[in-house]
């Protein structure tokens, strides 16, 4: 089987964090980096045609993302910051034909910027995942929350955060029994959030089980017509979950499987740290 073909550049940006760990300065790397990918080149809330989709890992932003770039007047990219971080890069192939390339190696947010000056047409905008100020320097939670403040578009998506525990030990199995406060806090602090700032958000849940629906509220908030298309979840570039880039369609049974995983213990810490957020999202009852 040919190996899938590295965009040229990654390789460099990679060596480079190497030797910084080589020479034992990787943290300061991390900082500076994480620091730079967040507050550079704030995006312009006065462009209503920009949105962003936020949620914690797992929690079916990916699918949000394909299911929107579905529509014939979005584009919507996944994880641009993060795979810039990451990679060095972000991978446009998507649409080389619009930026005349298919690779970008600036900044993330120059890349929504320069797409946003050559797509008059159609909303332009991006999934991330969100981390809270537990997770140290990778925390990224005050980005998208200046970003609604400055009138970006915003779709937040929740999951059961039992069954986003359920999917983590699925895809880490050495995982299992490691619950922590990080992740538990970091599902608190999106729902409190979205709650108290009166953020438009969607239920993972929904999505599954009623997704035209849902779907169609989403299309409503970005003030664009519903198109049966977008229950089919599109293929695209970028990181995040591997069935959702590739467009594999919605199943529909994927709901309450958490019993099956999740020790009675994990179970019982999950439902009382995130009891407040649980019960306000229907998710205890």
């Amino acid at each position: 089987m040919l190996k899938a073909q590295i965009p040229k550049g990654s390789l460099s940006y990679r060596a480079i964090r190497r030797l910084l760990g080589e020479i034992e300065l990787i943290k300061a790397w991390e900082y500076l980096s994480s620091y730079y990918l967040w507050h550079a080149f704030p995006l312009d809330g006065r462009d209503h045609r920009l949105f962003q989709i936020v949620g914690v890992p797992r929690s079916g932003t990916t699918l949000l993302c394909a299911l929107l770039a579905s529509h014939s007047k979005v584009i919507c990219l996944s994880e641009p910051y993060h795979q810039w971080k990451y990679d060095g890069f972000v991978d446009i192939t998507d649409f080389a034909e619009l930026l005349g390339s298919k690779v970008w190696r600036k900044h993330p947010g120059l890349l929504i910027k320069q797409i946003s000056i050559n797509e008059k047409k159609k909303l332009i905008g991006f999934k991330e995942i969100y981390y809270s100020r537990s997770h140290g320097h990778y925390s990224n939670h005050y980005f998208f929350k200046k970003n609604y403040i400055n009138g970006i578009l915003t779709i937040g998506i929740v999951r059961d955060p039992r069954e986003i525990w359920k999917s983590i030990i699925q895809k880490h199995p050495e995982k299992k029994g490691k619950l922590t406060i990080k992740f538990m806090e970091s599902w608190n602090d999106l729902v409190q959030w979205i709650l108290e700032s009166n953020v438009f958000y969607v239920k993972y849940e929904d999505i599954l089980s009623k997704p035209s629906g849902t779907l169609k509220k989403a299309c409503d908030y970005l003030k664009i017509e519903f198109e049966k298309s977008i229950t089919n979840p599109k293929p695209i570039k970028g990181r995040g979950d591997k069935n959702a880039k590739i467009g594999m369609p919605i199943i529909q049974n994927k709901i309450n499987e958490y019993k099956k995983y999740l020790s009675e213990d994990e179970i019982r810490q999950i439902e009382k740290y995130c009891s407040w957020g649980m019960e306000k999202m229907g998710y205890l009852v």
